[in-house]
């Protein structure tokens, strides 16, 4: 299969990657894996920090100097 490096250009995102497991070693696998897990969790605390902040500032108007 070929590799295409390349930079990429200023106004057009890269969408997709490709990451060839085979050949990868069973630590690097594991790294890999271990990288995503993190990555996904990191997301998932960042959406219920925002929603918990969310609920605090309806809860309490008074929190960030918002009193009525």
């Amino acid at each position: 299969m070929p590799i295409w490096p390349r930079e990429p250009e200023d106004d057009l995102p890269i969408t997709s990657l490709l990451i060839l497991l085979d050949t990868l070693t069973p630590a690097e696998r594991r790294d890999l894996a271990n990288s995503l897990l993190r990555a996904a969790w990191c997301a998932t605390l960042e959406q219920t920090r925002v929603l918990l902040l969310d609920a605090l500032v309806e809860i309490d108007h008074n929190i960030f100097g918002g009193a009525e």
